[in-house]
């Protein structure tokens, strides 16, 4: 029987067809922007198709006063559209803890299935991978970071750090502004270099160097890209699409490179055969399986672990490369800036340094822990410039978190910013206070307020590297300079607010001038 056999004869064809799109317009559109009306959560009103993206478009992520304004409007739970997708946006405590750690177990995955992208470089990399999958290599690099590690690290990051004392030389000479960013960043990429991958690049000397300009191109991949904001809207057309042509979010020239270089490296050690190396590669080479039918068939090694393909090892070298240099580098000047802009915080943590530095030549490990001053002054400026504007899980099963049912499938983002700005957190929030992180201090708050490198299991891996790099170079640099402002430097930084990362419109520009031989 035909479809008109059930209709009165009056009613044309073409109604018909028009209220069926209507009914589809509506359960595709318009029926999930209801989702968090049925659970009872506020927040904006969203449109059809696009949700509420016009007016993250028009704000951005990295914005601070919106992200307060929102919280302060619509409190610390509440719902956001990208485009059809809900956003359950979360910045209260309780809820953070199981979140993080209580109910890690339906919250353990960053991503989705359905937003996986299965392409190289980012189908394999570690912040991307699920489950046992992630445990699994996870398991494998974590001791590329242990306290015995760095240790070793310790001689490679302090030559790093000694070209940047000479770079930074020729301006204490002439007096003129620089772009501290750019010298943070050079040094950051040449630590990683050396003690990820055992390579010298000289990036500091050569800023031409093809893997400096790759590195940075990595990076630098915008959610505003057609591209990635058509994978994000429209994930379930994208994503076969992209995978078909094994086309990645990043771009394919950066890909390539990376690919070649680490292809390389690998080459190189199987040859010379060289024993006794502990860096990232190494680590990543013990568990690599070298033939495709042992990946195949799932031979298992190292106990009970499975063994790393090319695409793991390439990938989290690619990952651990670009992540490292660009986060550890900006923090690394948003510190000398609050130094800048807060003169007797910089003395005090100029007359720590020394007085630990009396009778040692390097920044050592142990030298490293002994500066507190130094560290508090780190960790308030990661309160002020989080890594990354927000953290985002996906539940994997309904859970309850406190009072709130979240149904599987559903994205959860924890919003860094507004929980380092929030002045019932943290009084005066604008304000640099190191203090804020004295050992009393510490111990009172909850850690929670606190997540420039997350928390719970899946936590930074390299927050230790990081936060030693960072010392070592900030240590260096006030053992012989003195760091001032400029005529040009912003006051305060002008942030990009489309970015996911903190990234000042006209860089990070200081002036600094060389101490007196009995300066403080």
């Amino acid at each position: 029987m035909a479809l008109q056999d059930f209709l009165p004869s009056d009613v044309p064809m073409t109604w018909i067809l028009l209220a069926l799109l209507a009914v589809l317009f509506y359960l595709y559109a318009v029926h999930p922007l209801w989702t968090f009306k049925r659970m009872g959560i506020p927040g904006p009103t969203p449109l059809p198709f696009f949700g509420n993206l016009l007016s993250w478009f028009k704000d951005g992520i990295w914005n601070i006063e919106v992200n307060r304004q929102r919280v302060e409007k619509y409190g610390k739970v509440y719902g956001f559209f990208f485009g059809r997708m809900p956003i359950l946006i979360v910045s209260d405590r309780e809820m953070l803890r199981e979140i993080f750690v209580k109910k890690f177990h339906a919250l353990t995955n960053r991503t989705g299935k359905e937003m996986l992208l299965d392409t190289r470089p980012s189908g394999r990399m570690l912040t991307n991978l699920r489950d046992e999958d992630w445990k699994e290599v996870r398991s494998t690099l974590r001791p590329a970071f242990s306290g015995g590690k760095l240790k070793m690290m310790g001689p490679a990051i302090n030559t790093c750090a000694d070209q940047l004392v000479q770079n930074i030389a020729k301006f204490a000479e002439t007096g003129e502004s620089f772009d501290t960013r750019e010298l943070t960043g050079a040094f950051t990429m040449d630590v990683i270099a050396r003690t990820a991958f055992g390579t010298e690049i000289d990036s500091q000397r050569n800023p031409q160097d093809p893997f400096v300009l790759m590195g940075k191109k990595a990076f630098n991949v915008s959610i505003k890209n057609p591209l990635v904001l058509l994978y994000f809207v429209f994930p379930s057309v994208m994503k076969p699409i992209l995978e078909w042509l094994n086309m990645d979010l990043f771009p394919s020239d950066a890909t390539r490179f990376f690919y070649g270089i680490f292809d390389q490296l690998i080459a190189l050690r199987q040859k010379s055969n060289e024993k006794g190396r502990v860096d990232f590669m190494q680590l990543m080479m013990d568990a690599h399986k070298d033939t495709e039918e042992e990946a195949e068939e799932g031979v298992k090694s190292h106990g009970q672990k499975r063994a790393l393909t090319r695409d793991d090892v390439v990938a989290n070298g690619f990952l651990f490369f670009v992540a490292g240099y660009e986060t550890t580098a900006s923090t690394m000047a948003f510190v000398l800036y609050n130094f800048a802009l807060n003169q007797e915080e910089q003395k005090k943590a100029r007359k720590e340094i020394k007085k630990i530095m009396e009778d040692r030549d390097l920044v050592d490990y142990e030298a490293v822990h002994e500066m507190s001053y130094l560290e508090m002054c780190c960790m308030e400026t990661l309160r002020m410039y989080p890594p990354v504007a927000d953290i985002g899980r996906i539940v994997d099963e309904e859970v309850k978190i406190q009072w709130l049912t979240i149904p599987k499938d559903m994205f959860v983002m924890v919003q860094v910013l507004a929980i380092h700005y929030d002045p019932e957190r943290w009084p005066e929030p604008m304000k640099f206070i190191p203090e804020r992180f004295t050992k009393e201090a510490r111990e009172k708050r909850d850690p929670y307020d606190w997540l420039p490198f997350g928390a719970g299991p899946r936590t930074c891996i390299g927050m230790r590297l990081a936060m030693m790099e960072l010392k070592v170079g900030v240590a260096k640099i006030l053992m012989e300079y003195h760091i001032t402002t400029a005529p040009d430097t912003d006051i305060p930084l002008k942030m990009k607010k489309g970015n996911q990362f903190p990234t000042p419109e006209n860089g990070v520009r200081l002036k600094v001038e060389l101490l007196n031989q009995d300066e403080n």
